[in-house]
């Protein structure tokens, strides 16, 4: 017999025999682990979710964006009829460079509070009539539009360019407002 109890004694020391407190201490280790590796895959699918939500924004904007391109290489195709030709020679009409509505267009998605999609829009116009007269307008409301969904280092860069390529204008003015208001430094 006392070699069984030093046997017993050895392994105890020696850690073969699990003392009661160990074993619970590991289980709740344990528990404690599998919570936390619970609470990190629940993080992993709410990310998961927001990453699919966004892709499909994202090709919404796409599809958007080339619904947008194929309407204008559509109206290209057709046959501009200015205004005088339309009513006759002898009318006096006010000549206003058509835009295809893409600025129109663009103005209602702003409107609308679209801010996305009327940053695409007003791109659009822009890329299509570089030399229009509300160019000025349309990099004004896609920095605005930026503003308004809180990501102002894209607003910096609209009002920038605005300010470089038309730095006399209202609009330049306003940027120039918005820039301090965003950038105070």
């Amino acid at each position: 017999m006392p070699i069984y109890y030093i046997l017993t004694f050895s392994c105890l020391l020696s850690g073969c025999i699990a003392a009661p407190g160990s074993v619970q201490e590991l289980s709740e280790r344990q528990e404690s682990l599998e919570n936390k590796v619970a609470v990190m895959s629940s993080d992993l699918n709410d990310v998961q979710r927001r990453l699919e939500i966004q892709g499909a924004r994202i090709r919404s904007l796409e599809q958007n964006y080339s619904d947008m391109y194929m309407k204008m290489d559509d109206l290209q195709k057709k046959q501009v009829v200015s205004p005088a030709e339309k009513l006759g020679a002898g009318e006096v009409v006010k000549d206003t460079p058509p835009t295809g509505g893409l600025y129109e267009r663009a103005e209602t998605l702003y409107n609308e509070g679209q801010y996305l999609n009327a940053i695409l829009a007003y791109q659009v116009f822009i890329d299509t009539y570089p030399n229009d007269g509300k160019v000025a307008d349309a990099y004004l409301k896609q920095g605005l539009a930026l503003v308004k969904i809180g990501r102002t280092d894209g607003a910096k860069f609209f009002f920038k360019t605005l300010i470089d390529r038309y730095p006399e204008s209202g609009q330049a003015a306003i940027a120039r407002q918005e820039l301090e208001r965003i950038n105070p430094d």
